[in-house]
């Protein structure tokens, strides 16, 4: 296979100590894994990776000075994965690319309409074959997914610009990848590690935000249960890699308003044990429990009897690695996947056995309205 490495940029709206932009450009490789397994495009050489795992690729890459910036999909755990579809890929920068400035983006050449790939009959329908199992006492909460599509736009970096500025976010992420590029709305800290300290801020609970300045939000039952069911996921999760009894909930349900809806947030972190490394984090957490439910390993199983579409980036985790290890990824949401030919955008909803099938759906329009906007402006 021929490598051409073009230019290529990424840009985060990271809410990372006093960094609030990071910009790379050219990147000088990119490792992945797909069905093939893990390639290694470096300094214009491609290799296989046979004896290591991904993560422990991506550290030797970290070891050399390296910044590591991409995503891990939300089946990076499962054992076979089909073409062209990744289980993760990262490209690769050095440190004198930091902070370049990227060009004008330019107009996009037309407007474009959001569509709906799954109808809103076969959401609703998934909404009760899911409730239906919450009813029969196999998971407490469980996140459904659907698909939107639109046409490739000509600039998709503008879009990224639009879609900011119809709501800013923390995590906001453009990542361009040889033969695909990511788009990401996220306003979840999936994990931030410094040091030995790691933490979370899942988010579960969604409203409209079409109250008026000063007006009052108040959450029902559903919301904050399902909020407080993604705390003790996470703080699950973090107990299998952090120091017995460091895990803590510092703030629960804080209510965050943006553009077009409030959400519910809550923030846990602990002390990382002296023997975990990168692997065992994602090997443990992936994927972000506020995309699966509760119990884990049950939702991830009804998921695929539900689902038929690959997730991919989205419900897996976006971000960036420092060359200390030091790493923060958000959760992919809010996300759209541009290729040439089929360019997607992704929305969900958490479902409990008091989730209004309905109320279920319009959610999912409501994630995506903020895109669709964007789309629709020149």
């Amino acid at each position: 296979m021929t490598t051409h490495l073009k230019s290529r940029n990424a840009s985060w709206k990271l809410k990372k100590t006093k960094r609030f932009d990071i910009k790379f450009s050219n990147p000088i490789g990119c490792i992945y894994e797909n069905e093939d397994g893990i390639e290694l495009f470096y300094k214009n050489k491609k290799r296989l990776i046979k004896k290591k795992s991904f993560v422990k690729a991506l550290d030797d890459i970290l070891k050399k000075g390296h910044y590591l910036c991409g995503y891990f999909s939300f089946e990076f755990l499962e054992t076979k994965i089909k073409k062209p579809h990744y289980k993760a890929i990262f490209n690769i920068y050095d440190k004198k690319t930091l902070g370049k400035k990227i060009s004008n983006p330019g107009a996009l050449n037309k407007r474009a309409t959001l569509d709906k790939i799954q109808s809103d009959e076969k959401f609703l329908s998934g909404v009760v074959k899911a409730r239906k199992y919450i009813e029969e006492g196999d998971i407490y909460q469980i996140n459904l997914t659907r698909e939107f599509s639109f046409n490739t736009p000509n600039n998709p970096y503008r879009l990224f610009t639009k879609y900011y500025s119809q709501q800013p976010v923390d995590y906001a992420s453009y990542l361009e990848f040889p033969d695909h590029t990511i788009i990401s709305g996220s306003m979840e800290l999936f994990m931030e590690k410094f040091s030995n300290k790691i933490r979370t801020k899942p988010i579960k609970g969604t409203s409209s935000s079409t109250l008026k300045d000063g007006g009052k939000i108040n959450y029902d039952k559903k919301e904050l249960a399902e909020n407080l069911m993604i705390v003790d996921l996470m703080r699950n999760d973090l107990s299998r890699i952090c120091k017995t009894g460091s895990v803590v909930s510092k703030k629960l349900f804080r209510k965050k308003r943006y553009s077009t809806l409030y959400q519910l947030e809550s923030e846990i972190e602990g002390t990382l044990k002296s023997s975990i490394g990168n692997e065992k984090i994602f090997t443990s957490v992936m994927p972000p429990g506020s995309v699966t439910g509760a119990p884990k390993s049950r939702a991830l199983e009804i998921i695929k009897k539900i689902e038929k579409h690959y997730r991919g980036p989205y419900c897996g985790a976006i971000g960036i690695f420092e060359p200390n290890g030091d790493f923060c990824f958000s959760v992919g949401i809010r996300i759209s996947k541009i290729e040439k030919k089929n360019s997607k955008f992704f929305a969900g909803a958490g479902i409990v056995w008091d989730s209004v099938p309905k109320k279920e759906n319009s959610e999912t329009i409501l994630k995506a309205r903020a895109f669709k906007t964007a789309l629709q402006k020149q």
